[in-house]
């Protein structure tokens, strides 16, 4: 009688797995700054349809939107 095994951590699969795994990584960090760039967009719109009175009782001018913008700054 014959016994076969199977070895599953052999070369070819361990490369596909890392392969497989690099993918889902890159791809999951896309989707991660496609939503970063959502969020800057919308405070950027926010900000941009504000009045200058507005923007000045948050403490921003009208040269500070895109900055306000990409650090975070909450609405």
């Amino acid at each position: 009688m014959t016994t076969i095994t199977f070895h599953p951590a052999s070369n070819a699969v361990a490369k596909d797995a890392g392969i497989v795994n690099a993918l889902v990584t890159s791809f999951a960090e896309f989707c991660a700054g496609v939503r970063d760039g959502q969020e800057i967009e919308a405070r950027y719109r926010a900000y941009s349809r504000m009045s200058g009175p507005d923007l000045a009782a948050i403490g921003l001018s009208r040269n500070d939107i895109y900055r306000a913008a990409l650090v975070g700054r909450p609405v």
